[in-house]
């Protein structure tokens, strides 16, 4: 019976060291499998760079098996810098860095043609809060390369998979936020923060020194100051847009004036009686305006891409438009005060080597303005269609609006001193040089009354022409840096898409023009006009009092 009793008693101790070891058997595999799963990251070891701790956490664990891609586990407890290589290595195998133990976030970056990285100032030019004659932008000439991380990341909950795949995104300028400045734009600094630009473009922020989750920003410029800290200003309001149904309206207004200005360089280009240097000029003149209106209406009616190589073309040829208004408003000057006083005939080479310098003018100097458009990664679209809400719009127009309303004001002093000039011919009595050569004893050279009277016309032609340019662009101005969206805003921007109109209203206005035109549309097909019915209206001589 005893034997029994201790037999029993043998076998009960026996099962239960067998369950007990089975049961830690069992716990120490487990425990293995999510080591050999999981690698835990500090976030006190993080550096500037995913990659870096990838490289920290392999050197520091050599027997653990690392994954391919490096995590960021947003939840895990900022290390308070008193921990031992020990605790953190087994910190290591405690924390999960295997996001895919985590929910997937709802919004994952996608990259695509339009993702652009977004940088506060042009290139070359960096941050400056502390220079003179400080400017709204905050910007100076650059001392420091502006390297940005740049990440193809996978979101979850509180985590971050970089997939390690070498990425690189176009540059667009600007703080695209409704602010004047960059202080009324919300600050990050790289002193607190991480910064990433996800593969759409959008900024990654990651605090350094506390437990929130992870933040991303599609409205937002990164920048660095001139002692090579990083800075993000992220928009506080939400970002406003031009309504798609002005747009087309504008665009439909454009495409109105193409032909009228077709018209016009095609009539000065045939027409033997306006085929002259003025002539050629202004048919220039008007194709370089109607090729910039018809890209640019077509860009946006079907909504094309704008930026790129298109945008600097619409930018050259609008530019090259007001260039050679200002060839014809220096050309009136040319002749009413060299030509006309020293009796000055250009011969036909002479007027070739004259058009050749205007046509050098107006290619070469739109050239230079797009150039630097191109060096500064600004964008090419001319402010029309545009609002100044943002500061990345009002900056990508520093080479269009200043340098056109330069030249508008160049052309306006240029017709003024050519008004003198009319009036010092008045004066000096070239006018009355058949009367005192004959009262005289010495000859007086006969001056050119028909070239006079010519150039008065196109004067007063080119004058109309620069009342309806310097006002359509004065609603430019208007409508491009006032907020809302008024009635009156979108009256202006009509206005201003029918330019081309204007310009073939005028030369129905001046008679002698609209006196050579009608000829031509009485006698179309020919291209010759009656001297015998033509002249008479047009050269007949008038009263030089």
């Amino acid at each position: 019976m005893g034997t029994k009793c201790w037999i029993s008693g043998l076998k009960y101790y026996l099962k239960v060291y067998l369950v007990t070891h089975l049961c830690i058997l069992l716990a120490l595999t487990k425990a293995e499998e999510v080591s050999n799963a999981t690698t835990v990251i500090d976030p006190s070891s993080i550096g500037t760079t995913l990659e870096q701790f990838n490289n920290i956490s392999s050197t520091e664990d050599s027997t653990t098996p690392m994954p391919n891609n490096s995590t960021y586990d947003s939840s895990t407890p900022t290390s308070t810098g008193t921990e031992t290589p020990e605790v953190k290595v087994l910190q290591k195998q405690v924390q999960p860095t295997d996001c895919s133990q985590r929910e997937k976030s709802r919004n994952q970056p996608v990259a695509s043609s339009s993702s652009r990285l977004r940088k506060c100032c042009p290139l070359g030019e960096n941050l400056d809060f502390y220079r003179e004659n400080q400017s709204d932008s905050m910007c100076d000439n650059a001392v420091l390369n502006f390297e940005p991380t740049i990440i193809s990341a996978v979101l979850y909950d509180n985590c971050i998979e970089d997939l390690e795949i070498t990425t690189e995104l176009p540059i667009e300028i600007g703080n695209p936020c409704n602010s004047v400045n960059f202080f009324s734009s919300f600050q990050y600094e790289d002193s607190e923060d991480l910064f990433f630009v996800l593969q759409d473009g959008s900024l990654l922020i990651i605090d350094k020194n506390g437990n929130e989750s992870y933040t991303v920003q599609e409205n937002y410029c990164l920048d660095q100051d001139k002692s090579g800290h990083m800075l993000a200003f992220v928009c506080i309001t939400q970002v406003e847009e031009v309504s798609k149904a002005k747009i087309i309206i504008v665009a439909i207004m454009m495409l109105i004036s193409m032909p009228c200005l077709l018209l016009v360089s095609y009539l000065h280009l045939t027409l033997k009686l306006l085929r002259n240097l003025h002539g050629w000029s202004l048919a220039l003149m008007s194709l370089c305006l109607a090729c910039g209106y018809f890209v640019h209406s077509i860009v946006h009616i079907y909504g094309i891409p704008s930026g790129g190589f298109i945008g600097y073309v619409i930018q050259f040829f609008i530019l090259s438009f007001f260039f050679w208004f200002f060839c014809i408003c220096c050309n009136v000057l040319l002749n009413i005060w060299y030509k006309l006083p020293r009796y000055v005939q250009f011969n036909k080479m002479w007027t070739i080597v004259n058009f050749g310098v205007y046509c050098a003018f107006a290619i070469v100097g739109p050239a230079i303005l797009v150039t630097l458009t191109v060096q500064k990664g600004l964008p090419g679209m001319p402010s029309y269609f545009q609002k100044g809400l943002t500061e990345s719009i009002r900056e990508s127009q520093r080479y269009f609006i200043p340098p056109v309303s330069t030249l508008l004001g160049l052309s306006f002093l240029a017709m003024v001193v050519a008004f003198f000039g009319f009036q010092r011919i008045k004066t000096d009595g070239y006018l009355r040089a058949n009367e005192d050569e004959k009262n005289s004893n010495s000859p007086i050279r006969q001056f050119d009354q028909q070239k006079y009277e010519d150039v008065k016309k196109d004067a007063k032609c080119v004058a109309l022409l620069g009342i309806i340019i310097i006002l359509a662009w004065l609603f430019e101005i208007v409508t491009f840096y006032s907020p809302g969206n008024e009635v009156y805003l979108l009256l202006c921007d009509m206005i201003n898409g029918l330019q081309g109109l204007w310009i073939m209203l005028i030369f129905l206005v001046v008679r002698r023009r609209r006196t050579i035109i009608l000829r031509w549309w009485y006698d179309r097909g020919t291209h010759t006009i009656s001297e015998g019915t033509e002249l008479q209206p047009v050269n007949k001589p008038l009263n030089p009092t």
